[in-house]
């Protein structure tokens, strides 16, 4: 997810840049590469090692077993004998084998435990094994010599002993290669093959003292010649090396194995006597069987060591090419890694400074394109083809550049075609908002006609200023409209206004100058080119706070260095500080605003108004929560739009005329202060029609009237009953009342029935730019 700020913004990502992810694939193909030569190295330098460990463990533990392996096998036939027919004769035998047994096993503790590193006892556990069978060697023995257990448990132990010592070069053989386990099956199935021979040895020694041999022996001899056969022609002999095949070969081939075949066959079928009982076997090939045995299983045990001997030396071999091939293929792809690394060396400098230089044309090519779009906007001609030169064709980059080129003189037409259409646009707006004011001040005429009858009725005189009221806020949104749009001449005053009198003509434009307290303080004048724009900005404001609270609008001015600034303060609803916000920068753009823009705004157009007024005549909007959690509007008018001149006329004035009497304010709280002037455009005293005539010549671009000083302008109306409507004034009074009931002529009375004419016509609904 993104982060978010303090202030409650999502932060900015943090992005790679290109020449970062360019070096990020770099160090990560080389690492990758590092990777695939350790990967590929670690286990062929862990299979050399394994092998090696293999053949030193199978060379020193392998081949000092030996000894004891035809030792044990040995002293269980004599074992065997012994138990069967307890001679002297067959006790010493006993005994001296007993002794070569005890000298095997000494030469295998010695070779396989003391002189082998720890690291060196590889398939350590298998020999442990033979250690712990051989704890139980002298129990067995002294049983043995006490004639106490079963013949087949002493003979049963040696049995175990010995398969334990074949499932440990078993395990040396299972060496971490193909071809090497491929040299190990004959080597696994020559001491099985030998075991079994030696066990049927054993049989017929043991049936030869007892005399007969039973049926439980006959079946394990049976089995026994059954392992043998399997071994040597499954397990042997296709395995063999070409000259240990021929060294088995002739060993099977001998008179020997043929005479120990003939017995085998014998006692597996035995011949029965004239009583018909079973032999052990044919007597004949039995009296061959010890030659036979001794000679034959002499030959396999030089083959088990020569067969022994040329795996370990095969493994070692195996080992050497295994450790010189590794460090072969790491040399070679050190080598590879390093020309890759100067290959991805080369790009990145060749992509990086290729980048350079398309960042260069795009940041050019983005300094230029704000400039030729503001020359589009002020209407001047532009040749996109000619701002944006193709480029020099050439690698991939070239082709972007030349899609940002593109990219870039499609912008321009496209705001060349903006420009027109805004222009035509704002044209056509223009046009119709004069045409529409045009009709709106003849209907202004119209019912200032009606209503200066004497004859109008009363109670339809309060209806036509309800309808004078709603005609006038249509005016005013029609002029909103014409601002927006850039075509609308502001109407402008003929000298130097105050503030404090532009604030009194802003709060008889809202239509409620009852309920506006003036409170500037500060003496100061606005220009006129600048005049009309603070009374409309700072009227929006006041009519935004009036028609979203209940009370009073308070007005204030404070002096500052830069200028005057008029705070338009509301007791109103409010707004959230997310709106607030939103509002000032709306405010601060002072551009013309998007047709989309004020779409989105339904209509309310007060926020875009006081925005391009503001920017236009040197002022600075902003609004911001008041102490009484309303709005306060805060208006800085810019020293560039204030004058210390008071008289600086901006036509020559018309033929003087009397002053006319000011208008003292209502007595209500909040009304325009006493002794305030009344709002006095540059127009000269006309009759309603004549007035609204010279409001729609002015909106339609007709020239100026001469302007009107302050000794030109007409006295305040004197009223016959429905001649109130006075446009200068912009006023109207209440139903009219018999003519004997007030003094027209008391400038009090002329006051109270301008304040009730404006509280009358406040009927339209209001504009608010901020909410």
């Amino acid at each position: 997810m993104t982060p978010i700020d303090r202030s409650g913004h999502r932060a900015p990502r943090r992005i790679m840049t290109v020449r970062t992810r360019l070096i990020v694939v770099a160090s990560v193909a080389i690492a990758a590469l590092l990777a695939l030569v350790v990967f590929n190295a670690v286990p062929a330098w862990d299979k050399q090692r394994n092998l090696r460990n293999d053949s030193t463990t199978g060379r020193l533990g392998g081949e000092a077993s030996l000894p004891l392996f035809i030792a044990a096998q040995a002293e269980r036939k004599l074992t065997a004998a012994y138990l069967a027919d307890p001679s002297s004769a067959a006790k010493a035998a006993l005994k001296a084998q007993r002794g070569k047994t005890d000298a095997g096993l000494a030469s295998f503790r010695r070779l396989s435990g003391t002189e082998l590193r720890t690291d060196q006892r590889h398939r350590w556990e298998y020999v442990e094994a033979v250690y712990r069978q051989l704890e139980d060697l002298p129990r067995v023995r002294k049983n043995v010599d006490a004639r106490e257990g079963e013949p087949d448990e002493a003979t049963g132990y040696y049995t175990s002993l010995i398969n334990r010592m074949i499932s440990f070069y078993q395990a040396l053989s299972a060496m971490d290669d193909g071809p090497l386990t491929l040299e190990t099956r004959p080597l696994v199935g020559l001491f099985y093959a030998s075991d079994a021979l030696a066990q049927q040895d054993m049989l017929i020694t043991q049936a030869r003292q007892s005399g007969q041999m039973t049926d439980a022996h006959r079946v394990a001899f049976a089995e026994a010649y059954g392992t043998q056969q399997v071994m040597y022609e499954r397990w042997i002999a296709p395995y063999l090396p070409e000259q240990e095949k021929a060294l088995y070969d002739k060993i099977t081939a001998s008179p020997e194995w043929k005479a120990l075949q003939a017995a085998q066959r014998s006692v597996i079928t035995p011949p029965t006597d004239d009583l018909g009982k079973e032999q052990i076997g044919d007597r004949s090939s039995l009296l061959r069987w010890d030659d036979a045995y001794a000679k034959v299983s002499g030959q396999l045990a030089g083959l088990n060591l020569q067969r022994t001997q040329g795996l370990l030396a095969h493994g070692f071999q195996r080992a050497d090419e295994i450790r010189t091939q590794v460090f072969l293929q790491a040399a070679g792809s050190l080598v590879a890694i390093l020309l890759i690394a100067g290959l991805i060396i080369w790009l990145i400098r060749s992509i990086s400074s290729r980048l350079r230089q398309l960042r260069q044309q795009t940041q050019e090519g983005a300094e230029r394109l704000p400039q030729v779009v503001d020359r589009l906007m002020r209407g001047e001609v532009v040749d996109a083809e000619t701002e944006f030169l193709e480029p020099d064709r050439g690698d991939e980059f070239s082709h972007v550049q030349a899609a940002l080129i593109e990219a870039q003189r499609t912008a321009v037409r496209q705001a060349a075609a903006q420009a027109g259409d805004r222009r035509g646009i704002g044209a056509f707006v223009a046009a119709a908002t004069e045409r529409t004011l045009g009709h709106i001040n003849r209907a202004l005429g119209h019912l200032e006609k009606v209503m200066a009858r004497p004859d109008v009725d009363p109670a339809l005189l309060d209806e036509l200023i309800t309808i004078d009221g709603a005609v006038s806020a249509s005016r005013r949104h029609q002029e909103h409209v014409g601002t927006l749009a850039g075509s609308m001449r502001q109407d402008l005053y003929d000298r130097p206004r105050s503030i404090l009198d532009l604030v009194n003509d802003a709060a008889v434009e809202t239509g409620s100058p009852k309920r506006v307290a003036n409170q500037v303080t500060h003496t100061a004048f606005v220009p006129p080119q600048h005049a009309a724009a603070t009374v409309k900005v700072v009227a929006a404001l006041i009519e935004n706070g009036i028609g979203n609270s209940t009370g009073d609008v308070t007005v204030r001015s404070i002096k500052a260095v830069h200028g005057i600034a008029l705070e338009i303060e509301d007791t109103g609803f409010g707004m959230p500080q997310e709106a607030i916000d939103a509002a000032n920068a709306e405010l601060a753009q002072h551009d013309q605003a998007t047709f989309e823009a004020m779409a989105q705004r339904r209509g309310k157009l007060g926020l875009f108004v006081v925005a391009r007024l503001a920017g236009h005549h040197h002022l600075n909007v902003s609004l911001r929560r008041s102490a009484y959690s309303g709005i306060t509007a805060v208006v800085m008018i810019d020293n560039k739009a204030l004058t210390t001149v008071k008289q600086d006329v901006v036509a020559p004035p018309a033929q003087a005329r009397p002053a006319p009497p000011t208008a003292p304010a209502p007595a209500a709280t909040g009304g325009v202060p006493s002794g305030a002037s009344l709002p006095r455009r540059r127009q000269p005293a006309l009759d309603p029609a004549a007035a609204h005539a010279q409001r729609q010549a002015q909106h339609l671009g007709a020239g100026a009237l001469p302007a009107a000083t302050d000794a030109d302008a007409d006295p305040l109306p004197r009223r016959n009953a429905g001649q109130h409507l006075n446009p200068i004034l912009r006023s109207s009074a209440p139903s009219p009342q018999p003519r004997g009931a007030r003094d027209e002529s008391d400038p009090q009375q002329v006051g109270a029935d301008w304040a009730d004419f404006q509280a009358a016509t406040q009927q339209a609904p209001q504009n608010h730019p901020h909410r």
